[in-house]
């Protein structure tokens, strides 16, 4: 849903997919264990020992009718530097606190739980800065002040205290999204009732479900299908794009550390990111792009309650750092882009 303030960071949201340590590559099944598909939230047997060590059964099972509250901070901090930005640094920051609940109404027999989610409150701080000149703006969804009622805003503002619903795999993938007629009501008031169909069609898809789904999804830990043992790891991988370049996002977890505390059983994940360039060289007619200078990657920790089927504790950091030279008609020049991104997501 939640749309750029800036035009660095266009780029710099993109990297939010990484961040997440959750993945955006399609489409984990939604079968599971019949043993493990039931909802009770009971989780014990999901855990257990051999002559191997102990063994994870890694899936989302909450109680239906449990409630649950999160806080998700992403903060992004980019710079350019390039012929565009005269030559000098031109620097964005943002910093994003969303606050919502969500309440387990359904569990189907193959483990598909359904979530009613409802945004409480979303605040934003974002600036641009250079060497001589700085620009910022806030914003909060609880006080009605200038900032409140700007159309870059108009989709916050919308899905204030609107309930919908998402429906996520026993693997952690948000699979559907529905019930947001509400808040494109509100968006289409706020508007001023003039767009044709085709328009609020249009709207609907650039404000629509991938978009809160990759803000939620953020929140959902994404697992393997199969067991994991305790300091064993597993792979997950899925292509995407750094501004025009394809590239091979690999994620590595594992489970460093399995604990009890107040009754519940606690996971520790560790994940570590490496990006591959699949392509470092583009060319569109007479201009040819390419990536020179190439520094990424990007580490997290992953605290997972499975006695209640939530995360509980993420953190994750990512860094970008890209030396590009654009060629055209015998000259070229050098850009760098740097982009470095914090999640924090944490079950109040």
């Amino acid at each position: 849903m939640l749309r750029r303030h800036s035009a660095p960071l266009i780029y710099a949201i993109l990297v939010i997919a990484l961040i997440s340590y959750s993945g955006c590559d399609k489409k984990e099944s939604d079968k599971t264990d019949q043993n493990n598909s039931k909802g009770s939230g009971e989780n014990s047997e999901l855990i257990k020992k051999d002559e191997k060590g102990t063994k994870v059964n890694l899936i989302v099972k909450p109680k239906k009718g449990e409630i649950f509250r999160y806080k998700i901070n992403a903060k992004t901090s980019s710079s350019e530097k390039s012929p565009m930005t005269g030559d000098k640094e031109m620097s964005s920051d943002q910093d994003i606190n969303y606050f919502y609940s969500e309440e387990v109404t359904d569990i189907s027999g193959a483990g598909i739980v359904t979530y009613k989610i409802k945004f409480d409150s979303i605040n934003i701080v974002s600036g641009v800065s250079s060497a001589d000149s700085s620009v910022s703006m806030k914003y909060n969804s609880n006080v009605k002040d200038s900032a409140y009622s700007k159309p870059e805003f108009l989709q916050y503002n919308a899905i204030m205290k609107e309930e919908f619903f998402v429906r996520v795999s026993p693997q952690g993938e948000i699979s559907d999204i529905y019930g947001l007629e509400g808040v494109y009501d509100k968006i289409f008031k706020g508007l001023g009732d003039t767009l044709s169909p085709e328009q609020k069609n249009e709207l609907k898809e650039s404000f629509g479900q991938e978009a809160i789904k990759a803000v939620l999804q953020q929140q959902f830990q994404m697992f393997p299908q199969n067991e994991v043992y305790k300091d064993s790891t597993w792979n997950r991988t899925y292509e995407t794009q750094i501004l025009i370049f394809p590239v091979k996002n690999i994620l590595t977890y594992k489970i460093s550390d399995i604990k009890e505390e107040k009754g519940n059983t606690l996971l520790t994940i560790d994940a570590d990111l490496a990006v591959e360039f699949m392509e470092k060289e583009f060319k569109d007619k007479d201009m040819t792009y390419k990536a020179e200078e190439i520094s990424t990657g990007g580490r997290g920790k992953i605290v997972y309650d499975i006695t209640r089927g939530c995360v509980t504790n993420k953190e994750t950091t990512t860094s970008i750092d890209l030396g590009l030279k654009l060629s055209a008609r015998g000259q070229s020049i050098m850009t760098s882009q740097k982009v470095k991104t914090e999640l924090k997501v944490q079950l109040l």
